[in-house]
C-alpha cells in the first residue's frame, strides 16, 4: 500500500496548483486514490476494505502529503470516515457498502446542529462547517445533539444543501464547505449516541472481526493532521535542497547557493527540524500496534505521550518548512512555487483543534504526572 501510494506522489506534486484553484480535488485525483485503494486502507475485510491498520494509514497519510497537504488531509479523512461507518449496526452497514465501492462521507461536527424526536426518527437542524471531502462523497455524518446527549447522523448528500465558504489561505484544496439542514428527517437507525459509536463497544465490533473496530474514534483523528505536516515538511525540504544545488551564473562565474557557510548551516536546521518532526510521528505511531488498538486503547500514560509525541512532531514540521521558506528568498514566495503553499497548508494544519498545543500541553503532563485527564475527548 505505501508503494502504491508513494507512486501517486510526482501525479500530486504536478495537480497541487490546479488542486487549490478548484478548492477540491481534481477528479483524476479522486480516481487515482480510488484504484490505489486509498480509500480502504482502514475499513474491515468483511466490508470490502485491507484492514490494514493505524500505522500503515498514518504512513500512508504522511507521504501523500510529500505530493499534496490538501488531498492527504481529505483522503485520509475519507479512509478513516470508511471505518467509521463499519462502526454502525448492521443495517447502516447493509446500506452504505452494498454496492461493493467503499462509501465516501465527510463528517463534521462544528457547530453542533440540533434535533428533535419525531415518529420514526428524528428531524435535524443545523449549519456545520469544514465538511472536508464533501464534493466527493454520498454521504455526510453529523454531529447533533438532543437533551444534551450527543449523537451522530448519517445523511445522503443529496438531502443537504451545500454552502461554498471554503475560502481559505491553506489547505484550499480540501473541499471543506458548508453544511445546512432545516428540519431534515432522519430515520432512526442512521441515528448513533456519539459516546457508544466513538467507544470500543460500538455496534460493529460485534459484528466484525477485526482488531481496529475496537479503537477509540480519536486515536485515528489525532493522526491525520501530524501526519500530514511532517510530510509537507519532507517535501519542503527537498524542495530547498534542490534550489541549493542549482548552479546559478553571477558575473559571469557559477555559483550554487550551497557553497556559502550561512546557507549549509540553514540547510542543517531545516534537516535538523524535519528529522525530529519525523522522529515524534513515529515515536507516537511505534505505540500502535500493526492491527490497531484492542479494548479501550492505550492506558492514559501512553495517551498523553502518544498525543504530545504528535503535537510535537507538527511544531518540528512547521518550524522545518518555515527554515526553508526562509532560506529561499523571493522566488519561494511567487505563488507558482510550492514551498510558499506548503507553508500556508501547514499553517492551517497547526490551527486544527486535534493539534491545539497549549490543551495537549496541559492535558499531556496530567497524564504523564499520572493525573486524571479533564478532556474526555483527549
Amino acid at each position: 500500500m505505501l508503494a502504491r501510494v508513494d507512486a501517486l506522489v510526482p501525479g500530486l506534486r504536478a495537480r497541487a496548483e490546479e488542486t487549490e484553484h478548484l478548492r477540491g480535488l481534481p477528479g483524476s485525483t479522486v480516481q487515482e486514490l480510488e484504484d490505489a485503494g486509498v480509500f480502504r486502507i482502514l475499513a474491515p475485510e468483511a466490508v470490502g476494505g485491507y484492514g490494514l491498520g493505524a500505522r500503515t494509514y498514518g504512513e500512508a497519510v504522511r507521504v501523500l502529503a510529500r505530493g499534496c497537504a490538501s488531498t492527504a488531509w481529505t483522503a485520509g479523512h475519507l479512509a478513516e470516515h470508511a471505518w467509521m461507518l463499519a462502526r454502525w449496526p448492521r443495517k447502516v452497514q447493509e446500506e452504505v457498502f452494498a454496492s461493493g465501492a467503499m462509501p465516501l462521507a465527510a463528517a463534521t461536527s462544528a457547530p453542533v446542529g440540533s434535533a428533535l424526536k419525531v415518529p420514526g426518527g428524528y428531524a435535524i437542524s443545523g449549519h456545520w462547517s469544514f465538511a472536508s471531502g464533501i464534493m466527493d462523497s454520498q454521504w455526510a455524518l453529523l454531529a447533533v445533539q438532543v437533551g444534551g446527549v450527543r449523537l451522530q447522523a448519517l445523511v445522503p448528500l443529496a438531502d443537504l444543501e451545500l454552502l461554498d465558504a471554503w475560502h481559505t489561505d491553506g489547505l484550499r484544496g480540501t473541499g471543506s464547505y458548508d453544511l445546512r439542514a432545516e428540519g431534515l428527517f432522519v430515520p432512526g437507525y442512521r441515528m448513533m449516541d456519539w459516546a457508544q459509536l466513538a467507544g470500543p463497544d460500538n455496534p460493529g465490533s460485534g459484528i466484525l472481526r477485526d482488531p481496529l473496530i475496537h479503537t477509540p474514534v480519536d486515536t485515528l483523528l489525532n493522526l491525520v493532521a501530524p501526519a500530514a505536516a511532517v510530510g509537507s515538511a519532507e517535501y519542503a525540504l527537498e524542495l530547498f535542497r534542490g534550489q541549493l544545488l542549482v548552479p546559478k551564473e553571477k558575473d559571469g562565474v557559477k555559483v550554487r547557493q550551497a557553497d556559502a557557510a550561512l546557507v549549509q548551516a540553514r540547510y542543517a536546521r531545516a534537516a535538523g527540524a524535519a528529522a525530529t518532526a519525523k522522529l515524534h510521528c513515529e515515536a507516537a505511531l511505534s505505540m500502535l500496534s500493526m492491527d490497531g488498538l484492542p479494548g479501550v486503547g492505550l492506558p492514559d500514560p501512553e495517551r498523553a505521550s502518544f498525543r504530545l509525541s504528535l503535537a510535537l512532531s507538527a511544531e518540528a514540521a512547521q518550524e522545518a518548512v518555515r527554515l526553508a521558506v526562509g532560506g529561499s528568498g523571493g522566488s519561494g514566495h511567487r505563488l507558482s512555487h510550492p514551498l510558499q503553499r506548503i507553508q500556508r497548508d501547514v499553517g492551517v494544519l497547526l490551527n486544527h483543534p486535534t493539534l491545539g498545543i497549549d490543551p495537549i500541553l496541559e492535558q499531556a503532563g496530567r497524564g504523564l504526572l499520572g493525573l486524571e485527564f479533564t478532556m474526555k475527548s483527549f
